[in-house]
């Protein structure tokens, strides 16, 4: 497996893809993932040997303000830099940061994909399925406004708990990721997490590409509920997989020939 770093419009996009798909000098694909990870987004490069080959690709994007992106980590900015992602892979070339040489890339199929956190941003940002054909949601937090997760919670105690958690998490990740993401200290992401801000209220459109969501049953962190609830409420023709005995485990949800196949 090969790995190339580059920086676009501020935003950090790691290459993952294998030499067997490199073509009189173009890296050559069936199929590229835009990757978006949850918080706090730390991802080994072994996570993607076994699912790289000479038909597969993966870009893994760190969100602005995040890492070794510049920029602030702020709700909006992590939509941006969805859209600035895709703009990249679609652009089809990149300068590397390791040789300042160019590299260049082609494929059959876009997708994009995220976990936990990043579920809300994929789907709240501006993606045409003229560009993307899937996209695959793992565990993802698609609800945090109150009115939204009021509809599929109703318990007031589960409601509170939820929340609860959201702001515990946030405050962890200011205490040990402060230096990590640069603005999570601003009271934005307060009223982000405690689901006041009418930002996070999700509305999708007829242009969006194909949503497949993977879930556990098991999950404690993020109620399997809200998937479901999505599908029905805000986007019927999203396909949800619901898997026994697994919590909120990237590892065991993401089964990429599962995923070749559906796609």
């Amino acid at each position: 497996m090969e790995l190339q770093l580059f920086i676009y419009k501020n935003i950090a996009i790691h290459f993952y893809y294998s030499k067997d798909s490199i073509v009189n000098g173009q890296i050559n694909v069936e199929n590229v993932f835009v990757y978006f990870p949850g918080l706090p987004q730390i991802i080994d490069g072994d996570f993607f040997i076994n699912k790289v080959n000479k038909n597969t690709a993966f870009f893994s994007v760190y969100f602005s303000g995040s890492w070794l992106s510049g920029g602030s980590f702020t709700y909006e900015n992590c939509k941006k830099t969805v859209e600035l992602a895709i703009e990249f892979a679609k652009y089809k070339k990149g300068i590397k940061t390791f040789d300042n040489k160019q590299i260049s890339w082609d494929y059959k199929n876009l997708h994009v994909m995220g976990y936990s956190f990043s579920g809300n941003p994929v789907v709240s940002a501006k993606i045409s399925k003229t560009d993307v054909k899937n996209v695959i949601l793992f565990a993802p937090l698609l609800f945090l406004n109150k009115k939204e997760v009021s509809g599929y919670l109703q318990d007031e105690k589960a409601i509170n708990n939820f929340y609860g958690f959201n702001l515990f998490y946030l405050e962890f990740l200011r205490r040990g990721y402060g230096f990590a993401f640069r603005g999570i200290e601003k009271q934005s992401w307060d009223k982000y997490f405690s689901g006041e801000d009418a930002k996070s209220f999700i509305e999708m459109n007829n242009n969006y590409p194909n949503i497949l969501i993977f879930h556990g049953k098991s999950d404690e962190k993020i109620n399997c509920t809200s998937s479901t609830f999505f599908q029905k409420e805000k986007y019927s023709r999203a396909k949800v997989f619901l898997i026994e005995n697994v919590g909120h485990d990237l590892k065991k949800l993401f089964d990429i020939n599962q995923i070749n196949k559906l796609i």
